[in-house]
């Protein structure tokens, strides 16, 4: 019966290998992995690289409830495709504007844009988002700075 149990087993594993064997053999030759960087020590100088237009903006005085754009330029100062994988805005006041996927070459520039909702009340507010690449570094940090102005509020004592 051990006997009977171990051919079947071994006639499932060599029945498998073709098909194994066959995605060694030209299924991959389609895939184009050239954009993928794993650093080693050897290839720190081809790596992606970000190179930013600038990091801070200052929105100045906002209105209580407008909504503008913030826009920071990337250039690719690598010598392999970047990628930006994601942009985490660190509060709800900011969202990330959908970015180009797709691998940015050595030397090219895009834009990563935040839509800022300035509320209803008057603050100051220093706030950032977090985008991360397979660049090295892996993120950087893009900071945002505004002055909402809002309508004063009405004491309780006086409503």
């Amino acid at each position: 019966m051990m006997r009977i149990a171990c051919i079947a087993h071994w006639t499932m594993v060599l029945m498998s290998m073709p098909s194994l064997m066959g995605c060694a053999n030209g299924a991959g030759d389609a895939v184009d992995s050239s954009f993928i960087h794993l650093p080693g020590a050897e290839g720190a100088d081809d790596a992606p690289k970000m190179a930013w237009k600038e990091t801070e903006l200052d929105l100045g005085l906002v209105a209580a409830g407008e909504t503008r754009n913030l826009t920071y330029e990337l250039t690719n100062s690598g010598g392999s495709p970047l990628i930006i994988t994601q942009v985490l805005p660190s509060c709800g006041c900011a969202v990330a504007e959908p970015w180009d996927p797709s691998p940015l070459p050595p030397g090219q520039s895009t834009m990563v844009v935040l839509r800022f909702e300035a509320g209803e009340s008057t603050r100051t507010l220093s706030e950032s988002a977090t985008v991360v690449t397979n660049a090295i570094p892996a993120s950087v940090e893009l900071v945002f700075t505004a002055q909402v102005l809002g309508p004063d509020r009405i004491p309780e004592s006086e409503s």
